[in-house]
């Protein structure tokens, strides 16, 4: 009993002691990274916090509870209103008094009213904004590192109107913020394709795999290509939940509280695979929840732009794998997960699955070009690990506007079966589309 007593006080006075000052929006610079869009009458204005921001604003840390909160403004000029649910900006936003509770103060009551003030006057929920009007507050989302993908929608019976953000949330340090991609390449390097035939034939002649900084050995195959205006392709892979990476330096400085933590640790660093003379431009992931282990799996995405350009379009080449397990033999990394799954067109064809969902993909097509090989004569990597394939690319074209799976089209090249969970094959695409239910 005495005990207890003892670490009631203890509890009482630390409570006693505790400061809870959060400041007002418009004194913290976060608005200085605002983006604005106008399209129809509506105007919406959208930021995204950074750790640091986030804790001025409302006092507490809220990164360490995975919150990150989307500051909006929406504003209607248009002569009917329109509902803002912030349900389409994160399935699992988090209410005001939720994010207050989650971050209360242990016997300080007239301290957690405050707070719980604090949290709903600056929020903004389910909103009708009626003609002439605007709203503004922020929405308690889930924690992004790296980049945030931001859809603001807004509802009318006969009405949908949707504004989308991406943002560079400061905080880390991504690798691609190390590649100047203006400089990449001159003018006179640049070669301009206009047609699909040549497009095939220059896709068909990249090099097979990946090399190590030598520029030797073999590495992952290219198998992806990925063909669109930046901000549409980016988006589309950023809307299907793939995290940035943290740059690899030659010291591969990583939080190690983060990588032994049993969270996901979604920008863990990357090791350096090289095409063109040069590691990756990009790297993106998709984490899993690996408990307390030290490595994490996850799938892989290592991208470089190329010299080409479709019809105006950046084009990037990409190799895909997934890692799942630990290999011991790598001492340089020796924490990063380093065995991937051998079979590496089930990592390809995962891509293109998830893509596809993005509806942000306008075509669909496959090339050769990274040769065949399988279980029984596989390939294998710079590390020594065993890999087979199909052989083929999968290509990406990459449009602004969302489409349904039935409007999609696909180059008519190779005839592969790469995605049975969506029935997608090449062919009439009208027949297919009635025979699988995928039309409208």
């Amino acid at each position: 009993m005495c005990k207890f007593l003892s670490v009631f006080l203890i509890l009482a006075l630390f409570s006693c002691g505790a400061n809870y000052t959060p400041r007002a929006p418009e004194e913290v610079p976060f608005l200085k990274r605002a983006q604005t869009q106008s399209r129809g009458g509506l105007t919406v204005t959208a930021a995204v916090l950074s750790r640091e921001e986030s804790e001025e604003v409302f006092g507490v840390d809220l990164a360490a509870k995975g919150i990150q909160p989307v500051w909006l403004e929406i504003e209607n000029n248009t002569d009917a209103p329109f509902a803002f649910m912030p349900i389409a900006l994160d399935l699992d936003y988090f209410s005001p008094n939720e994010v207050s509770w989650l971050n209360h103060f242990k016997f300080n009551r007239s301290l957690n009213r405050k707070m719980d003030e604090h949290f709903s006057e600056h929020s903004i929920e389910v909103e009708y904004i009626i003609p002439g009007e605007k709203d503004k507050g922020f929405v308690y989302s889930n924690l992004d590192p790296g980049i945030k993908y931001v859809n603001v929608t807004l509802y009318q019976l006969d009405r949908i109107e949707r504004f989308v953000f991406l943002f560079e949330v400061p905080g880390i340090q991504p690798d691609y913020q190390n590649v100047d991609f203006e400089e990449l390449y001159s003018n006179d390097e640049i070669v301009n394709i206009e047609n699909e035939n040549d497009l095939r034939a220059v896709l068909e002649n990249i090099p097979c795999c990946t090399v190590d900084k030598k520029g030797e050995g073999e590495g992952h195959p290219v198998n992806i290509i990925l063909i669109g205006d930046p901000d549409d392709t980016f988006s589309g892979i950023i809307r299907r939940g793939w995290d940035v990476t943290e740059a690899d330096t030659d010291s591969f400085d990583i939080d190690l509280r983060k990588m032994f933590s049993t969270a996901r640790y979604r920008t863990f660093p990357m090791t350096s695979l090289h095409m063109y003379g040069r590691r990756q431009d990009i790297s993106l992931q998709k984490s899993r929840h690996a408990g307390h282990t030290p490595y994490r799996q996850r799938n892989q995405m290592r991208l470089w732009l190329t010299p080409f350009r479709y019809r105006g379009d950046s084009v990037w080449i990409g190799s895909v794998s997934r890692d799942i397990g630990s290999d011991l033999r790598v001492r340089k990394y020796w924490f990063a997960a380093q065995e991937i799954d051998p079979d590496i067109d089930e990592t390809r064809d995962y891509v293109v699955e998830d893509l596809v969902l993005s509806q942000q993909v306008h075509k669909l097509g496959y090339v050769k070009g990274t040769g065949a090989a399988n279980s029984e004569n596989p390939r294998t990597d710079l590390f020594g690990h065993p890999w087979w394939s199909d052989g083929y690319r999968a290509v990406f074209l990459f449009g602004k506007d969302s489409i349904t799976l039935g409007d999609m089209e696909f180059f008519p090249w190779e005839d592969i079966h790469s995605v049975p969970s969506l029935e997608l094959e090449f062919g009439n695409r009208n027949e297919r589309n009635d025979d699988r239910g995928l039309g409208n």
